[in-house]
């Protein structure tokens, strides 16, 4: 029995300052429509793949406030998605490494809005592709969660599904 199926405090860890609340909707949202289990989720800022404080904030979380499972969200912007979590993962502790959990997007979290949309990225940086077409600006973000079609980027959108399987990881 591992420890996230005895407290079950799981903390997602994001890059971006308007993500905390969109995650912390995105995860109730997803609770009350039974997608993932009714367990304490919190959220909270991380300063970037290529920080040395990652680590104590981790170390901070994991004994003080007894989080037990860690999922960081980073972006890629284009770049080697492997390379950004490779990037992020020797900034966490051995003895973490095992209740932490990588989701890297391929941009950044418009990705998921503009696949739930139906609108193509290549190339492009999504929130370019938003703003253009419909006047988005980052402080909307938390906006969205309700016109995200979860069904469709379960089988479309692989950082999606990363994420998902993330959370389902602490059930």
């Amino acid at each position: 029995m591992g420890l996230c199926q005895l407290i079950r405090r799981l903390i997602i860890l994001c890059a971006d300052t308007y993500g905390k609340s969109f995650f912390k909707e995105l995860t109730n949202r997803m609770k009350n429509e039974s997608l993932i289990p009714n367990y304490h989720v919190s959220v909270a800022k991380f300063y970037g793949p290529c920080n040395s404080k990652l680590n104590r904030q981790i170390t901070v979380f994991a004994l003080l406030q007894k989080f037990n499972f860690f999922i960081i969200v980073a972006d890629a912007d284009g770049k080697s998605q492997k390379r950004v979590e490779k990037t992020i993962e020797c900034h966490v502790s051995k003895k973490l490494k095992a209740s932490t959990r990588f989701v890297i997007l391929e941009y950044e979290i418009e990705d998921w809005i503009c696949a739930s949309k139906g609108m193509c990225i290549k190339g492009n940086k999504p929130s370019a592709i938003l703003r253009q077409k419909e006047g988005y600006e980052k402080y909307k973000l938390c906006d969205y969660v309700s016109q995200l079609d979860i069904a469709k980027l379960t089988k479309e959108c692989g950082s999606f599904c990363r994420f998902m399987e993330c959370l389902k990881a602490c059930a």
